[in-house]
């Protein structure tokens, strides 16, 4: 417990967030839920270093896909209320979605820095896909196979939206999803819309902002 304090000290949400994403993670591998295990927006890379360790404990080989533009969250789109660690929206959502696919500034790892930091958390690349880019050019040309978590961090509605178009059916009975952003407006909209408002059951994590969780 002491290294998944040290590894949560990097991130953007709290300890219970962090501890999720292990106890998901220990779940699939003591109930031997095959799969990988994929981030979409990692950040610092804190939430996927936290199921790294989980599987490393074990000595189990895991496949993890960190996908990320590695240069920060784009703007909002016209689904979204706000503009992720800015607040209000000062630019013109009602451009083509291309426009928008540039670096707000906000919350900005490189891959080379995310690395270093799993590296110092005692963690081992092997196993590892860093896949860089926008998810709209990303995400929709997976080839990996099936998923037994899916953790979704990608702020806004559009993010978060193609994230499930193309990962969720690849997640296995008994797999995890989980959303780090159902606070937010346009992250919520877009997991309403693909789930069915009010048809899918889930679970808080505790002291957070709605970040939610579910098993299929």
């Amino acid at each position: 417990m002491d290294r998944l304090k040290i590894i949560a000290k990097s991130a953007y949400s709290n300890f219970e967030t962090v501890l999720n994403s292990y106890e998901c993670a220990r779940i699939c591998i003591d109930e031997n839920i095959k799969g990988c295990f994929i981030e979409c927006g990692v950040a610092a890379g804190t939430q996927i270093g936290a199921m790294m360790y989980a599987a490393r404990q074990k000595k189990q080989e895991r496949e993890f896909y960190l996908y990320d533009s590695f240069c920060g969250i784009p703007m909002a789109g016209p689904n979204d209320t706000q503009q992720p660690g800015i607040g209000d929206i000062r630019h013109d959502v009602n451009v083509p979605e291309r426009t928008l696919l540039k670096s707000s500034g906000i919350t900005v790892h490189g891959e080379d820095g995310v690395k270093n930091n799993l590296i110092n958390w005692g963690l081992t690349l092997a196993g590892t896909c860093f896949v860089k880019g926008w998810f709209q050019d990303t995400v929709p040309k997976n080839n990996h196979g099936p998923i037994a978590i899916l953790r979704l961090d990608g702020d806004l509605y559009a993010s978060t939206k193609i994230c499930l178009e193309h990962l969720y059916k690849k997640v296995v009975p008994g797999g995890f999803i989980i959303i780090d952003d159902y606070g937010l407006a346009g992250c919520k909209k877009a997991v309403d819309e693909f789930m069915g408002t009010g048809q899918f059951k889930y679970n808080v994590v505790k002291n957070t902002q709605k970040v939610i969780w579910w098993r299929v």
